[in-house]
């Protein structure tokens, strides 16, 4: 067991590295799942803090707007630092009012030299610009797909 992995340590020392070049030569990866920045839908928003409270990166903060709020009566809404987020999904999932839900904009879309360029407050998270895809929603909440060994994938597709 020792000898087997030493060999496949010598076997990827003398290989090169693989680099994606996006968007020179390759698209973006993309998946129907995949979760990117958030929409905030101010008129939803109740401030409740719960994103706040669940998000495990503290990538939230509540900040004040001002305006009417018909709903939202302490006028505290969530400021998303992308940066910081990971992406799971905790804050869609866990919004009583389905105020958040996740894009697939995501990767070199969001690249910046500017870290502050990361921290989108409120107004900034409402519906972006298309073209552009809700992947994650309180109404449509989809897990990460299983994984599955190739054993098992061959098994699960020859028994249909």
């Amino acid at each position: 067991m020792v000898l087997g992995a030493i060999i496949l340590g010598l076997k990827y020392l003398f290989t090169r590295p693989y680099t994606r070049l996006v968007p020179e030569k390759e698209r973006p990866f993309k998946t129907e799942t995949t979760r990117g920045k958030h929409v905030l839908y101010m008129d939803k928003c109740t401030g409740c803090t719960m994103c706040q409270r669940v998000c495990p990166a503290d990538a939230i903060q509540m900040v004040r707007v001002e305006g009417d709020w018909k709903r939202n009566k302490k006028k505290i809404f969530p400021r998303i630092d992308l940066h910081r987020c990971t992406f799971c999904a905790m804050c869609v999932e866990v919004c009583p009012t389905g105020a958040l839900a996740m894009t697939d904009i995501t990767g070199w879309e969001l690249t910046t030299e500017d870290k502050e360029k990361t921290i989108y407050m409120p107004y900034e998270l409402s519906e972006p610009e298309p073209p552009y895809r809700i992947t994650v929603s309180k109404n449509e909440w989809l897990p990460p797909p299983p994984f599955y060994s190739k054993k098992k994938l061959i098994e699960k597709t020859s028994n249909k």
